[in-house]
């Protein structure tokens, strides 16, 4: 045998020992083979939770809960760790109303997912349900500390300060981040909230003009900034609005927007668009007994008192201790000088409310029509004994009691 021919087969001997030790090895039970399984198996359940994670969500977003649910927990039986899958069940639960299920997604999303703020946030919503304030707050505040740029995290917290009783501390969150989210009017419709409830009326208008501004046809806005216009007394600004509102179906607390509407038109001495309104709300709304009483005070002062009548026996049918029907009712009668009845209707609302100074007075009038003076002058120092400062009750004394004009002569 030649010197390269034996080389050639040691070379040729040694590379199949290689690969019989190598094959060996890759055949040895538990080392690369069961790994390689075992990735395998890993990547197929990853793959597979994806895409049933994305399922869940799509159910999610059309408000299919009952599949959702289902879907969530084949996927939570094969990678309970998977990244948003407790996250999602929490948001499930939390929609459906099971809460402690909730709580219990939404704790261990917290524990995976340690830099998303969304499940502090969630919890803080899960805790005020259970009107669980002070924990509702502390995670509003973690939340809003994880993402400082996310204006929903801040304005959670600030609610629930307000609703806690904290208004500096709101107001001061608020004043601080109001340049930062110039472009978010819910900042400046939470401060408008907080300077309400401090008593500054004026302050709340502008910053709600500035919001009306910022989203023109948010018709929430648009009726904050009409009410805040009525409580300041700008009847024909918050008129204004209230008739935009008005021909739009969808605009929130449309009962309630139709009784400042009416009532600005009464203070502006417009009785008859007041008494449309009112015709509107009755169609609409027929069991809102103060369109009734704002519709009775239209007539009133149009001097339909047949319809006024009308309106005050609509409320006494279904509240018979009204007070305020009751006084529209006397006012009426009185007009009408039904003093006799008048006085009837009147007593009873005294007696239902004694310190209401329009009925004492409208009692004093019924009696000086009646040729009781004395009676009169009772009824009118009962209403300044109830208020002191009542100018109508002041003007009404004085008409029947006036001043002694006579001194009585000095005596030697």
């Amino acid at each position: 045998m030649s010197r390269r021919l034996l080389r050639t087969l040691t070379i040729a001997a040694a590379a199949s020992c290689v690969l019989i030790l190598t094959g060996c090895e890759a055949m040895e039970p538990g080392k690369q083979h069961s790994t390689i399984k075992q990735e395998q198996t890993s990547r197929w359940i990853a793959t597979r939770v994806g895409v049933m994670v994305q399922l869940a969500q799509q159910q999610y977003a059309v408000g299919d809960m009952a599949k959702c649910k289902e879907t969530l927990g084949q996927a939570l039986a094969l990678k309970p760790d998977a990244p948003g899958l407790k996250l999602l069940a929490g948001k499930v639960f939390l929609e459906t109303g099971d809460l402690e299920a909730a709580l219990q997604y939404l704790t261990e999303a917290k524990d995976i997912e340690v830099s998303n703020p969304e499940p502090l946030y969630l919890l803080g919503v899960l805790n005020q349900r259970w009107q669980k304030n002070d924990v509702a707050l502390d995670m509003y505040k973690q939340a809003w500390a994880y993402k400082p740029s996310e204006p929903l995290y801040m304005l959670a917290m600030v609610e629930m300060q307000i609703t806690l009783g904290q208004l500096d501390e709101a107001e001061k969150v608020l004043e601080e981040k109001r340049t930062y989210f110039e472009q978010t009017a819910a900042v400046r419709v939470a401060l408008a909230k907080v300077r309400t409830l401090k008593g500054d009326r004026d302050g709340a208008v502008g910053l709600l003009r500035e919001a009306s501004t910022l989203v023109p046809d948010d018709v929430n806005v648009r009726y904050a900034y009409g009410e805040a216009l009525f409580y300041v007394k700008r009847y024909s600004d918050a008129v204004a609005v209230f008739e935009e509102l008005r021909k739009k179906p969808e605009s929130p607390n449309r009962e309630n927007m139709m009784l400042l509407l009416a009532q600005s038109y009464l203070e502006m001495k417009r009785p008859s668009d007041a008494r449309a309104v009112t015709q509107e709300m009755s169609r609409e709304y027929p069991n809102n007994m103060l369109a009734f009483l704002i519709m009775g005070k239209a007539c009133v002062e149009t001097g339909d008192l047949p319809m006024a009548a009308s309106a005050a026996r609509r409320v006494l049918r279904a509240e018979p201790d009204n007070v305020d029907a009751l006084t529209l009712m006397g006012f009426v009668q009185q007009k009408q000088k039904r003093f006799a009845d008048a006085q009837v209707t009147l007593e009873r609302a005294a007696k239902l409310s004694p310190k209401d100074t329009t009925v004492l007075c409208l009692l004093g009038m019924n009696a000086t029509s009646l040729g009781k003076k004395d009676a009169a002058v009772e009824y009118f120092e009962r209403a300044l004994e109830a208020k002191p400062d009542d100018d109508w009750a002041k003007k009404l004394l004085a008409e029947v009691k006036p001043r002694e004009q006579a001194v009585a002569p000095m005596v030697d």
